[in-house]
């Protein structure tokens, strides 16, 4: 029988068990209440060996076991707010506040990674209500921002999930509207966990999960999103007949899930880079892929998710793979050559705090030493792996020289006028004292 953990504030609780009570899952529900976001991970540790899927209340606490748990072993999941329930919850804020304007009012649960619930196709930019945009996702940022928000003077309402920060709303007197999901949410989420918990447990050959997510222009309307929606699906079709490649599709919101069997594994990274050259080649999409192989289909997940976010902080029609027990990452798939790099390297993170160069680009440089450390490295070189300007990285550059582990060499010569190329290398033995 299915064993589902559930966790959640109290309040939010209470919705769940009246939901377990009016409905037969025919599954084990062990129920765990938490006040504060870090007693999430003691949660996990309690649960993670004795239950098929973690079902969280609400976006908030998945979000935090995401970023605050290492190599995931169980598949979570969350209620969600789907687009019609955010358009009900607007039509009758409009009904009931006729006199707020949805420019003057903040909502907590809209936010980048859910694509604010696709609103933006509903709302043109200047009639859109405020949202979460922040990437760190907790009680203190969504206080700050709520914060910021009324101190000045830019909203005078907001809507808000969150449960546990109600009091402090009170505090700086904030007027909200607390939403708690209805029974119908949570009857159909706790369904959906079910049913796809039963589809690994059929599948457990499955191991290797791909994710490709679609990135819509600017202003786009419901029509063209849904064309787009179609014409990738049609894509993929097309792709999987061409090449002969058994996988299964799903879409889930404004992206694609692709699940591929365990003996395919041998040539995955040849596989992913078809399917990236065939859908750029298309010329018509703009998309970013995510790739995991783990030792689970969860995990894998997982990882396809954390490669996912990579994808799309590169910012290019490309894609990511998260793989091996310490969460390697290599990338960006399309180029001849291709960085590997681990968020586990925590030598490289504690640098990346004391320096200040960002935790991707350090990792991405010491990917770059592991790949070649004879490399004779430029600003133009470093921009191209890192995906920003060469300005940026004459930034890094002398960051690194100051810091010893690099050396300037002879300037490349240069026909005509200008100034000389500066080029750098890796002192090898500074950089595995430092980073290994």
């Amino acid at each position: 029988m299915i064993t589902i953990s559930i966790v959640s504030p109290q309040k939010s609780m209470d919705v769940i068990n009246r939901a377990i009570s009016h409905n037969d899952f025919g599954c084990i529900f062990r129920k765990y209440v938490y006040d504060q976001l870090e007693e999430i991970t003691d949660i996990y540790e309690q649960c993670k060996d004795n239950c098929d899927v973690i079902f969280f209340s609400g976006e908030l606490g998945y979000s935090y076991i995401l970023s605050h748990v290492d190599n995931i072993q169980v598949p979570c999941t969350f209620v969600s707010y789907e687009e019609k329930d955010i358009l009900s919850i607007l039509l009758n804020f409009v009904i009931r506040y006729p006199e707020i304007p949805l420019t003057r009012i903040y909502i907590d649960f809209l936010t980048p990674v859910n694509d604010f619930k696709n609103l933006k196709k509903y709302l043109a930019p200047e009639y859109m209500p405020y949202s979460f945009e922040n990437p760190v996702y907790n009680y203190e940022t969504l206080r700050e921002r709520a914060e910021e928000l009324w101190n000045e003077k830019k909203i005078d309402m907001m809507l808000t999930r969150t449960t546990n920060q109600l009091e402090v709303l009170n505090k700086l007197k904030i007027p909200y509207i607390h939403f708690l999901p209805s029974e119908e949410m949570v009857r159909d989420s706790i369904k959906t966990a079910i049913d796809t918990i039963r589809l690994r447990q059929k599948n457990q050959i499955s191991k290797l999960v791909i994710l490709i997510k679609l990135m819509y222009p600017e202003h786009i309307t419901s029509q063209e999103r849904e064309y787009l929606e179609i014409t990738l699906h049609k894509y993929l079709l097309d792709f999987r007949r061409e090449f002969s490649y058994d996988f299964s599709i799903h879409a889930v919101s404004n992206r694609f899930e692709l699940d591929l069997d365990s003996d395919l594994y041998k040539n995955s990274f040849d596989r992913i880079r078809d399917l990236i050259t065939y859908l750029d080649q298309k010329g018509d999409l703009e998309f970013r892929l995510g790739a995991g192989f783990g030792s689970s289909l969860g995990e894998s997940h997982y990882q396809a998710e954390l490669a996912l976010q990579e994808a799309i902080k590169y910012g290019k029609n490309d894609g990511f793979v998260i793989h091996g027990e310490d969460n390697a990452l290599t990338g960006p798939l399309s180029l001849t050559r291709t960085l590997n790099y681990s968020y586990s390297n925590t030598k490289a993170l504690q640098y990346a705090q004391r320096s200040g160069i960002s935790e991707s680009n350090l990792l991405k440089i010491v990917g770059l030493f592991q790949m070649d450390e004879d490399t004779i490295i430029t600003a133009a070189s470093l921009s191209q792996w890192l995906n920003i300007t060469s300005r940026s990285c004459n930034r890094i550059l002398q960051q690194l020289l100051d810091s010893g582990l690099i050396e300037e060499i002879e300037p490349q010569k240069q026909s005509g006028k200008g100034r000389p190329t500066r080029q750098y290398q890796f002192l090898r033995q500074r950089f595995l004292d430092e980073f290994f």
